[in-house]
């Protein structure tokens, strides 16, 4: 499908107002706040359609790419400048895909939320040499939902999705016409890739973490959507479906419509809610996906913004004992991006959908084991761990990132490191269990490959009710406890991950395995 991606008069006319001048300058990294420039339209990634049988090729590559004004500059992408394009699979079809790795360094391409057995899941252990190709058949038996594919080495996957590697993926069961929600792709149903980045002088992608970056989570000072700084997208005046991926290395986003309307949860991680759930902000964990619908008929142009991240950094008992780095989570709100209404463009959806699926309570008396999880950040931290110091201000998201061969070992979960070679848990196909999982010192965003989950509780309260449905990710702030379902064979030569999904606690060892017998 062809999207136009082109300004309308009427738009070019918006945009030309002083509030989206105002926009884009606002949203501008330092480098470029001097040279302000008409407002980029919101890039809308190309769309497959995946057909039962047919192959799919996605080519992880180099490439250079324009993020705001001035030049394209050194970046990396899937089939793309920056990013992936959006892949929309059918419930009940067999996709063959073909990942080329067209880097100078191993990667894999994990299929993040799709249900499928471990040997097909792209984590580390699907590795894809320089130059290799890795040819999995996807058999696709879930229900509808917004997922993401992202390459998934060990001890390497924060630099590689940071400097662009990640798409969307769609499964869908064809029948969102029937349920009243919005389905034209780009137009009224449309993907929004949410990251923060933090840039050179030159424009250039910065990636070299400190120590407190490793600690915390590395995080930017300038937001991006679909790889553009402050874009304005044109939608039609009734309700819009946005299909939203938190893509950050490790910021959570506090979202909010800047004249606080209200908008409405449809969809979280793995599956649509029983009905549309209203809300005003929506906290959306790294690697969270949520489907909303927004009501734009008043006719009215406002911006998709952000809060602090007030889940980011650690208890008052362990930042005594790091050296001091930038306060990263303590800014105001910050713009993501623009919507500006177009009368030109017809509104498919203009009423509220209500009854969306069914979905029964969680059956707590399935579960055949209860276990526990303790995430711990500080593990293996000792004085030649903090001598490492707060260096790396500069750097590219091509360059290594980081020397710190000491830390791989500083993260762990229930006082154990990763090993590649150590099966943590194994579990049976066809049970139930519940999780426990425990975050004493800062909030962390837990993901399971190959299952989906029913929050139980957090914080000791039931979830609120746009987390109520299946899921894969959850932001684990004291202690969350979790009914996992293992539906999917994972061998102990080929197990699936558990891991924290900040990208620098994973790579440094708060990740362990387990297999489905």
């Amino acid at each position: 499908m062809s999207i136009k991606n082109s300004l309308t008069r009427r738009q070019a006319l918006l945009l030309s107002s002083a509030g989206a001048a105002g926009l884009a300058l606002g949203g501008l990294p330092d480098w470029a706040r001097s040279a302000p420039s008409p407002a980029t339209a919101l890039p809308i990634p190309k769309l497959i359609e995946a057909r039962n049988g047919e192959p799919v090729t996605l080519a992880l590559q180099k490439s250079s790419h324009r993020f705001g004004v001035g030049r394209a500059v050194p970046s990396t992408g899937i089939s793309s400048s920056y990013l992936g394009p959006v892949v929309r699979m059918r419930s009940g079809d067999t996709i063959p895909f073909r990942v080329e790795n067209r880097l100078d360094e191993e990667t894999t391409l994990h299929w993040h939320g799709l249900l499928i057995p471990s040997d097909v899941d792209g984590g580390p252990h699907n590795t894809i040499k320089p130059g290799g190709v890795w040819t999995p058949e996807l058999k696709i038996n879930q229900p509808a939902a917004t997922h993401w594919f992202h390459p998934h080495p060990h001890g390497n996957t924060a630099k590689q999705v940071y400097g662009g590697l990640a798409g969307m993926m769609i499964v869908s069961d064809g029948g969102d016409r029937e349920r009243g929600l919005p389905e034209t792709y780009g137009v009224d149903d449309i993907p929004l890739v949410l990251q923060d980045k933090r840039f050179r002088r030159n424009g250039e992608l910065v990636y070299q973490p400190a120590m407190m970056d490793l600690m915390h989570g590395f995080q930017g000072d300038t937001l991006i959507v679909n790889g553009a700084i402050a874009p304005v997208a044109s939608v039609p005046a009734g309700f819009v479906r946005l299909r939203l991926l938190n893509a950050a290395n490790a910021r959570n986003f506090d979202l909010r419509f800047s004249d606080r309307r209200p908008f409405f949860v449809v969809g979280g991680d793995a599956g649509l809610l029983p009905e549309p759930v209203e809300v005003r902000d929506l906290v959306i964990a790294p690697a969270e996906r949520y489907e909303v619908l927004v009501n734009f008929s008043d006719g009215r142009p406002v911006e998709l913004v952000t809060g602090p991240d007030i889940h980011h950094g650690m208890g008052p008992g362990m930042m005594m004992m790091m050296p001091m780095g930038p306060a990263r989570g303590s800014r105001g709100t910050e713009t993501f991006m623009r919507f500006v209404p177009d009368p030109a463009l017809k509104a498919g959806v203009t009423r509220m959908p209500r009854q969306l699926t069914t979905l029964a309570a969680p059956d707590i008396k399935s579960a055949v084991e209860w276990r526990t999880f303790v995430l711990d950040p500080m593990m293996g931290m000792g004085p030649g761990m903090m001598a490492m110091g707060t260096a790396g201000a500069g750097g590219t998201a091509n360059d290594a990132g980081h020397d710190h061969a000491a830390a791989a070992q500083m993260m762990g979960i229930n006082g154990r490191a990763f090993d590649m070679h150590r099966v943590d848990v194994t579990t049976r196909r066809g049970t139930s269990e519940i999780w426990e999982i425990q975050s004493a010192t800062m909030a962390h965003p837990f993901h399971m490959h190959g299952v989906s989950f029913r929050i139980l509780s957090n914080n000791g309260r039931p979830p609120v009710p746009a987390q109520s449905g299946w899921k894969d990710v959850v932001l684990v702030e004291d202690l969350a406890e979790i009914l996992v379902r293992f539906d999917h064979p994972a061998s102990a030569k080929m197990p699936f991950m558990y891991h924290c999904h900040i990208l620098e606690h994973e790579d440094h060892g708060m990740m362990g395995q387990f297999a489905v017998a």
